[in-house]
């Protein structure tokens, strides 16, 4: 039952990773997706093991990504480095805060 649970919302994750990024674009998608689950994973502690694996990991992992954080980040950096540098700074203090919030409502 876990193996579905896990394919159920990595799937679920990874779709609504995709359409946040269809409809606020590349970058605000990538932000939103990934202060989201820094904030559902902050929710998430202290719940059970099954818990945390299924909507965790496969969930939360397929909705948030650092790759694609990182291919952005240096995508910008060849444009315009204080936009990168920005960027790459507020992930990181709102990602952060997402989750302490998310732990302090948990």
């Amino acid at each position: 039952m876990i193996a579905i649970g896990f394919i159920v919302a990595a799937g679920a994750g990874a779709v609504f990773r995709w359409r946040l990024s269809d409809e606020l674009g590349r970058l605000a998608g990538t932000f939103a997706a990934n202060t989201l689950g820094s904030f559902v994973l902050g929710l998430l502690f202290g719940q059970t093991s099954t818990t945390h694996t299924i909507v965790g990991v496969a969930g939360l992992g397929a909705l948030t990504t650092w790759s694609t954080l990182i291919a952005e980040l240096a995508e910008l950096a060849a444009v315009d480095r204080t936009r990168a540098v920005r960027y790459g700074l507020a992930s990181l203090v709102v990602g952060v805060f997402a989750g302490w919030l998310g732990l302090q409502l948990g």
